[in-house]
């Protein structure tokens, strides 16, 4: 089957289209020019309209030409067309069974070449059965093993490369004796990459560090935030000490200077006085006052 097309061929193909271009292009051109320049008044505005419409007329006859010459050109190529797709469809109607049947017998190897697979499996995990909770059949299997270019030796060494490279990357974590090996051991189950799985104690130690360092600053903040203000308790303590001392003294001064105001005033004039005060003072100081007092025939009397 070959498809031969005898007219048109690249020899006697219609090359152009014979026509009257440059005639009409030499009158168009000269015509556009006067009409381009014209000025139109109230009174010839008739034959403005009689141009403008003889301009349009022509402008529509030249496009119906080229219409027509189109569909004149196409009509061929539609029948053409059209014989085409009537072939194409006959043919695409017999590849269809064939394709059905390839594809029928594409999955039905690939079917078998899948139990293949599985027996490679399960025959080189026969020795490792402590991996296989890890390297699943489903996590091992890919897409391409089923493809007719992948054979199944490529398939086996692929298997057995993983078997061993995971038991010896679990054999590095095992030998971990630090308190992260679970953590290490999990990453690597997860994304099976060893320098994952180590980075994993790298970033453990180094929030251990960082939270070590931090409960020290803030054990030292707290232990100097407390001995301040034990310091400043024990500052206002001993104020609190000294004021009633000095209280006492004051009070102490004050009475007598009073007393000796008082006697002065007596010596001056014999005329009482009465003034009312409060004492703050011991007991001993307090009974002083009211022997200083009465020693000195001075009323007083006790304000509850």
């Amino acid at each position: 089957m070959e498809l031969k097309i005898y007219n048109p061929t690249m020899d006697n193909a219609l090359k152009h289209i014979d026509w009257n271009f440059e005639e009409l292009k030499k009158e168009v051109t000269e015509k556009a020019n006067m009409y381009k320049s014209l000025v139109y008044t109230d009174e010839n505005i008739k034959e403005a309209k009689a141009d403008r419409a003889a301009l349009n007329k022509f402008s529509k006859a030249l496009n119906d030409g080229k219409k027509d010459v189109k569909k004149m050109m196409l009509e061929p190529y539609s029948v053409f067309e059209d014989q085409v797709k009537e072939l194409i469809a006959i043919v695409d109607e017999a590849n269809a069974n064939i394709d059905s049947q390839v594809k029928a017998y594409d999955q039905k190897k690939r079917e078998e070449k899948l139990i293949k697979v599985e027996e490679i499996y399960y025959r080189t995990f026969a020795s490792a059965e402590e991996l296989k909770e890890i390297l699943t059949f489903k996590r091992v299997f890919k897409e391409s093993y089923l493809n007719v270019t992948t054979t199944l030796k490529s398939i086996t060494n692929e298997m057995e490369h993983m078997r061993d490279s995971v038991r010896h990357d679990l054999e590095v974590i095992n030998a971990e004796t630090g308190e992260y090996q679970f953590e290490m051991k999990q990453k690597y189950i997860e994304t099976l990459n060893i320098t994952e799985a180590l980075m994993v104690k790298q970033t453990y130690e180094e929030n251990a560090r960082r939270k070590a360092e931090y409960e020290a600053r803030r054990k030292a903040e707290l232990e100097e935030r407390q001995a301040r203000e034990k310091a400043e308790a024990e500052k206002l303590a001993e104020a609190g000490k000294k004021e009633p001392e000095q209280k006492q003294e004051s009070v102490s001064q004050t009475v007598e200077e009073e007393a000796q105001e008082e006697r002065t005033e007596e010596n001056q004039e014999e005329k009482t006085h009465t003034i009312v005060i409060r004492v703050c003072g011991t007991g001993n100081q307090l009974n002083a006052l009211g022997e200083f007092l009465t020693k000195n025939n001075i009323k007083y009397e006790q304000i509850q």
